[in-house]
């Protein structure tokens, strides 16, 4: 079994602080440019809650050089695509073009790095744009259910908060605060440059001498010092809206990406859920379930759920694994409940056979065998990696993942599936409610 082919990388750290991965292909028709920030909704703190979800949008309008919608269309007339995301622990910018448009991404990410303008006008049309986005995830049961399941599980930790923000934060949040958020986190030496694709490599790293070498911010630290403390017990929590049936989703404490023990929780994660964010067969995170999965299997299959999952996310600090599942019409959330504590239970009392481990590493593989697939995935990966903590951590989940032995799963279940770390959210059906929660106690806990 072989690992991934990952490319060979020109590594760079120009004196201002910005890394430079670089990843010249002499044959790519299409260059990919990134830059990732350290930095995400780990940064916030109450009362400003979707900062940096917001501010990722504001990088789009306006900068020193270019006006409100003249990035988009550089990179649109230039026959590329980019957009950003924001997650928990940091924020990505992208850009793909032809080879011969490449002055365009680059221009664009060296000038809002530090020199976004951040107009109040434009401020006050994107609220509307934010406000919409949470408020249309707020339709859905399962996004409100994910969201009180972190809020459950995490009472220090600003993981316990959904990147969006809250609604209150985003209705109160002024230029000031994001102007703030944006001057003391977005800089060189909080962010990594990765470009993929066609290009010729002296002169690619003459191109980003140029226009980022000069580029002299200082910015905060972002790393998070909290310490989410010891859970010592079940929590539970109870949410009654519009839907169609019941949902339930559990969650345990689990180790970060970073963790010796990460390999076997993504083995997990396939087996309970079928696809992992690490080493996805589709896009960049993969699919959230599969029908060859064990839950699936287990609870689809068998007509009690018509939907069934596991997520394991990779975080830089210890997070949650969790079980979902969507109940079919006519079962309880009380059958659901039981039926995927009963699968993670299993995994604890019994051994996956030979065959079945065989299955799950190959599954990896193939998921590895994807991942440097074309530019846009390449520059994603690296600049993925070494965001989260080191490049390295790729091929050392996949070795390790490989030598895995049946016992070790279950030892690594027993060890993750514990009682006292245990979350659930249960979300009923009431059309007539206004989806109000209810959180449950916590056992010893104090």
């Amino acid at each position: 079994m072989v690992g991934p082919s990952a490319p060979r990388v020109e590594r760079r750290v120009l004196r201002n602080g910005l890394e430079v991965l670089l990843v010249p292909r002499a044959s790519s028709p299409v260059v990919s440019v990134w830059v990732w920030y350290r930095v995400g909704a780990k940064n916030e703190a109450p009362g400003t809650t979707g900062a940096a979800h917001w501010l990722e949008h504001m990088l789009f309008k306006g900068s020193r050089r270019y006006r409100v919608g003249e990035m988009d269309r550089a990179i649109v007339e230039a026959g590329g695509i980019l957009n950003a995301f924001t997650d928990a622990d940091f924020t990505g910018y992208f850009s793909t073009v032809p080879r011969e448009h490449l002055a365009a991404p680059l221009d664009i990410e060296a000038d809002r790095m530090t020199g976004a303008t951040i107009p109040s006008d434009e401020i006050d049309r994107e609220r509307s744009v934010v406000l919409s986005e949470r408020e249309g995830n707020e339709n859905h049961p399962i996004f409100r259910v994910e969201e009180e399941i972190y809020g459950l599980a995490f009472r220090e930790h600003p993981y316990r908060w959904d990147a969006l923000g809250s609604v209150q934060d985003i209705r109160s949040m002024d230029r000031e605060a994001l102007y703030s958020f944006y001057r003391r986190y977005y800089g060189p030496d909080n962010a990594t440059l990765v470009v993929a694709g066609g290009f010729d490599l002296p002169s690619m790293v003459r191109e980003v001498d140029r226009r980022f070498s000069g580029i002299r911010a200082k910015v905060a630290d972002p790393r998070v010092k909290v310490v989410e403390p010891p859970q010592r017990g079940e929590r539970r929590a109870a949410l009654r809206g519009p839907g169609s049936t019941p949902i339930v989703r559990i969650g345990w404490r689990a180790p970060g990406v970073g963790d010796p023990r990460a390999s076997a929780l993504l083995l997990l994660d396939l087996h309970l859920g079928g696809e992992n964010a690490l080493y996805p067969t589709g896009g960049f995170r993969g699919a959230r379930e599969h029908p060859t999965a064990r839950l699936y299997q287990a609870l689809v299959d068998k007509g009690l759920a018509v939907r069934a999952g596991s997520d394991w996310p990779p975080r830089i600090h210890p997070g949650l694994f969790s079980l979902f599942a969507q109940a079919a019409p006519g079962v309880k959330g009380d059958r659901l409940e039981e039926a995927l504590l009963e699968e993670s239970r299993r995994l604890t009392r019994t051994l996956l056979t030979p065959q079945e481990l065989r299955r799950l590493k190959e599954r990896l593989i193939r998921g590895a065998s994807l991942a440097w697939e074309g530019s846009t995935r390449t520059a994603f990966r690296l600049g993925f990696f070494r965001t989260l903590g080191n490049l390295a951590w790729d091929r050392q989940i996949f070795r390790r993942a490989l030598t895995i032995r049946p016992t070790d799963l279950r030892d690594a279940a027993r060890e993750l599936f514990l009682d006292a770390s245990r979350n659930v959210v249960r979300y009923e059906v009431d059309p007539a409610g206004e989806g109000k929660a209810a959180s449950g106690g916590e056992g010893t806990d104090e």
